[in-house]
């Protein structure tokens, strides 16, 4: 039992750890003090997404399928931010097709929820029942402060 524990809190520590060390907020001298406000879109929702999961109690090998589910999703985020999108075809002759245009250039951004989507199922498949409610309310309380925050 021990063994299975400090295996899942060195799992964690290592997800975590890369975490922050891919968690480059740009900044450009030698002392960065980032906060989770900071860095890209996909790069806080890990961060919140590891965050949450790590209040559940999760099982070694949880620990490595949640880490491994992350690594998958960064992996697709990078293929996803590395797109390029030209809506050239959407300018013919004399012509401008509006939806051609919306289309290609909503290509990445329905790319990039697709795979939030994935990341979320597939946490949602590793956890178990009171898991899920627990992480649920760890992933949601943040976002709870946000809309107070903002009054909304």
């Amino acid at each position: 039992m021990l063994k299975k524990i400090a295996g899942g809190v060195v799992a964690l520590s290592v997800l975590l750890g890369s975490n922050a060390f891919a968690y480059n907020c740009g900044c450009s001298n030698s002392v960065k003090v980032c906060s989770p406000a900071k860095g890209t879109y996909h790069q806080r929702l890990v961060a919140d997404v590891v965050k949450a999961v790590s209040q559940v109690g999760l099982s070694a090998r949880q620990t490595k399928r949640i880490a491994d589910g992350v690594s998958e999703y960064r992996k697709t985020m990078m293929q996803i931010n590395q797109m390029k999108i030209f809506p050239i075809d959407s300018f013919m002759n004399d012509e401008f097709n509006e939806k051609k245009f919306i289309q290609e250039m909503s290509e990445k951004s329905i790319a990039r929820m697709a795979a939030k989507a994935a990341l979320f199922k597939y946490v949602f498949s590793v956890l178990d029942k009171e898991q899920k409610k627990a992480f649920k309310n760890a992933y949601a309380a943040p976002l709870i402060e946000q809309m107070i925050e903002l009054n909304y």
